[in-house]
């Protein structure tokens, strides 16, 4: 494991639940529906690693791997080789502090009956596979390059393409 590494985390709870209940419903997903949350390892500290990550808080750089999906589970994929790890981190710490995007959550959620529909979502804010497919593209990953809407990307298509 090391710095820039991407975790696909499955959480316990009715949030969790809902995320891997909407991404099965589109079935390009179905691979990787498990995944209800993405976050992005920054430094090891000790045993254990600190996170970025986007969260109700909003974008964060102070949570500890260990605490990252209570009662589930998470998998740590190394990030692809093609991305410049330096790039994909620094674009990541720019993002630290900016708000949770709620507004995005509930047009995600408007998506999975009215399908690109509507879209709704606030500049400047975040969802967890959102601000990865974000870092991701800003590095020039080739596999999300073509992704209509980066800001609405969910857990199970990053771990689809990574």
């Amino acid at each position: 494991m090391e710095a820039g590494d991407i975790i696909l985390c499955h959480s316990k709870g009715i949030i969790g639940a809902s995320i891997r209940f909407a991404q099965r419903r589109v079935k390009a997903e179905i691979k990787n529906a498990k995944w209800n949350h993405v976050a992005v390892l920054k430094a090891k500290q000790g045993d254990d690693w600190v996170i970025i990550q986007a969260e109700a808080a909003g974008v964060t750089d102070n949570k500890m791997l260990s605490s990252v999906a209570p009662g589930g589970m998470y998998e740590v994929v190394s990030l692809p080789p093609q991305v410049n790890r330096a790039d994909f981190l620094n674009f990541l710490e720019t993002q630290v502090s900016k708000p949770y995007g709620w507004l995005t959550i509930f047009s995600c959620a408007l998506d999975m009956f009215l399908p690109d529909s509507i879209c709704l979502r606030r500049n400047g804010t975040w969802i967890c596979s959102g601000l990865v497919a974000a870092a991701l593209w800003f590095c020039g990953y080739a596999k999300v390059c073509d992704w209509q809407d980066m800001y609405t990307v969910t857990p199970a298509e990053i771990a689809n393409v990574i």
